[in-house]
């Protein structure tokens, strides 16, 4: 589960259910109820052998919980970058071929490509000769320029 909000800048910013953002339970504060539990249990009555063990292996699987989503986390952030770098080498490509896409009112509007880039949201983004950008997703139709020269 994703959210978006907007900061002070007008930038939209992630936040992740999985984010170090916000409240957490490390196991800092678990050692030290664990801790005062047996310091302040009773001599005549003390946790039982089971409960005590049941206790750590909630403990010793709280912090494997944490190494794993730790791991998940890298391994979403490098899948992430190697979508950006591909998304990059197609959009390579198209630098100066002529592309077609539709604009806001839906009029096919041709122009050169100049130079590719990853925008702050992740969308792959050509800039055109005609000093607008338009998304990867956008073009619908690419052509060599020398093509037209010729012709």
């Amino acid at each position: 589960m994703t959210t978006t909000s907007i900061t002070p800048t007008n930038k939209p910013t992630l936040s992740s259910v999985l984010s170090g953002q916000g409240g957490s339970f490390g196991e800092n504060p678990f050692l030290k109820l664990l801790t005062e539990q047996l310091k302040n249990q009773t001599p005549l009555e003390p946790v039982d052998n089971a409960s005590f063990m049941n206790q750590m292996a909630t403990y010793s699987s709280m912090q494997q919980q944490q190494d794993l989503n730790k791991n998940m986390l890298a391994l979403l952030d490098y899948q992430g970058l190697l979508a950006r770098a591909e998304g990059l080498s197609q959009g390579s490509a198209l630098l100066g071929k002529e592309v077609t896409y539709a604009d806001d009112n839906g009029h096919d509007v041709v122009d050169v490509v100049k130079s590719v880039f990853v925008a702050d949201d992740g969308d792959v983004r050509l800039k055109l000769e005609g000093g607008g950008e338009v998304s990867l997703r956008n073009v619908h139709a690419i052509s060599n320029t020398d093509d037209k020269k010729k012709g």
